[in-house]
């Protein structure tokens, strides 16, 4: 295997993925970027409050990436920052309506878009490659 040509195929697939994903959120007129998406997405999913550092380790971003996005949002009126009922040194992320119907749709279309990516790849394909993302995944960890 060439030396880059793998770190060059991953690169060139996430911006892929970004160019596509920023292209149906206009179509849908969600007025988000698909990182804010990303965050919307791990809060309306998480089963417990959320702060900045959970949002941080999901991301693996910088703090003051994720805290410029988070106040973006909190003008747009995407959340709102909260103190934690359980630890009161804590400001928790909490999502407003209009984020929670931005949520909705794209939990509908991440279906689409699942379908869309996956199409002309087989179980067994995608057994491999999810298994080697995770293997790539572990190896950058350990960097």
């Amino acid at each position: 295997m060439e030396d880059n040509l793998l770190t060059m195929k991953i690169k060139a697939v996430n911006l892929n993925i970004l160019r596509m994903l920023s292209a149906r959120y206009k179509r849908l007129k969600l007025d988000v970027t698909p990182l804010q998406g990303r965050i919307i997405m791990f809060i309306f999913d998480s089963e417990n409050e959320v702060c900045q550092k959970d949002i941080e380790k999901m991301i693996t971003c910088k703090k003051s990436t994720i805290s410029s996005v988070l106040s973006t949002m909190e003008k747009n009126n995407l959340i709102i920052r909260k103190g934690s009922s359980n630890d009161s040194r804590r400001n928790i992320i909490v999502l407003t309506s209009r984020a929670i119907e931005i949520a909705n749709k794209l939990k509908d279309d991440m279906i689409e878009i699942n379908k869309l990516i996956g199409e002309n790849i087989t179980k067994d394909e995608y057994i491999i490659f999810s298994s080697v993302l995770d293997k790539v995944n572990k190896n950058l960890e350990r960097i």
